[in-house]
């Protein structure tokens, strides 16, 4: 059998050779080399030192292989998942510019669309200050139209996802197990949100286990699909540094938020600055790395919201009374509770602090 003789269609290929865990872009690519310099599909897996021809000689070649594909794709066709070969138009564009993009992606949520996307990584154990600047960086980059792309991890990814979602925006969580997989197990609520309002990418099908290993190599994916990665607070070893330099050998900006030299959480980051990624203290320095201008009415509305902010009112009657979109608004009452200057109250009311 020879893999360019037509024998499957390419998105069976795909999917079937996207099973065995680690076989990419890269890998089919080099195996065509060897396929079309007149070597036979056969010989190259039985003498090739790579063990993956091997394996994907098999998956193209035993039924035991087939039967498991289309175990995959009964399990998405129920739980509502969309496989998305390297070939299909709804694969991330940028995403198949990098040499070891994913041979399938699996989507649950809303289909992905071609924007400006910015990554938000940084440490599973933050400082609450990072927390916070976190959600207000994010909140602001999905006000101004950014999609805020994370990992959906404890700590800063988190928090990125809550922002942008705070401001009615679009986030993204590239997974490290499977899409029906919640990890860690706290985010069922937030996994659920996303899957609502954004989007969840994993290159590993349904049912595959949050192992270890699958988390650093699920941050090329995040890089990928992003035109930046900001690194908004990150200890020396942080798997948020994998994914800035990841982002470097694609190409990406890399920006980091400056933290303070005493604490340990920042080192990481802060040795990305003293390498050359630009500085990231606000929405605006990520906007103007890439070419993006901030919404220019952002202190016209604050100031808006505080006049109007009298009594306790419904997030619905202020966006009605000073004629804003939601998103706007919300990204706004955000940084407004950052700045302590009004405060949430049940049932999405707010009010001004004396």
């Amino acid at each position: 059998m020879d893999i360019l003789d037509g024998s499957f269609p390419v998105c069976d290929t795909l999917l079937r050779l996207s099973l065995i865990e680690g076989f990419t872009v890269a890998n089919l690519n080099r195996l065509r080399k060897l396929v079309s310099a007149g070597k036979k599909f056969a010989d190259v897996a039985a003498g090739h030192r790579d063990f993956l021809y091997s394996r994907a000689y098999a998956s193209l070649s035993s039924e035991e292989a087939r039967r498991g594909a289309d175990a995959v794709r009964e399990t998405c066709a129920r739980s509502g998942m969309a496989i998305l070969s390297f070939m299909s138009e709804e694969y991330p564009k940028a995403l198949k510019a990098i040499s070891d993009a994913p041979l399938v992606l699996y989507r649950a949520g809303t289909p992905w669309q071609e924007g400006t996307s910015v990554a938000v990584v940084g440490s599973r154990a933050p400082t609450d200050p990072g927390l916070r600047f976190t959600r207000l960086l994010a909140a602001d980059l999905a006000a101004a139209g950014c999609v805020v792309v994370s990992g959906m991890a404890r700590g800063i990814d988190a928090a990125a996802h809550r922002g942008a979602l705070s401001a009615g925006g679009k986030t993204v969580a590239v997974l490290g197990c499977g899409l029906d997989v919640v990890y860690p197990p706290e985010h069922t609520k937030l996994k659920e949100e996303i899957t609502e309002k954004g989007t969840l990418f994993s290159e590993y099908p349904p049912g595959s286990k949050p192992i270890a290993h699958r988390f650093p190599a699920r941050n090329r994916i995040v890089s990928g699909i992003c035109r930046a990665v900001v690194v908004a607070e990150a200890p020396e070893r942080s798997g948020a540094l994998i994914t800035a330099r990841l982002a470097l050998e694609q190409g990406r900006e890399v920006m980091a938020v400056p933290g303070s030299p005493w604490f340990a959480h920042t080192a990481g980051s802060n040795r990305l600055l003293r390498e050359g990624a630009a500085p990231a203290c606000s929405a605006a320095d990520v906007l103007g790395a890439l070419g993006v201008s901030l919404p220019a009415n952002k202190g016209k509305l604050a100031t808006l919201i505080l006049d109007f902010l009298d009594r306790k009112r419904h997030t619905e009657e202020i966006a009605s009374a000073i004629s804003v979109g939601m998103p706007e608004l919300l990204a706004s009452l955000m940084e407004l509770e950052l700045a302590d200057l009004v405060v949430k109250r049940t049932g999405d009311y707010y009010e001004r602090k004396p």
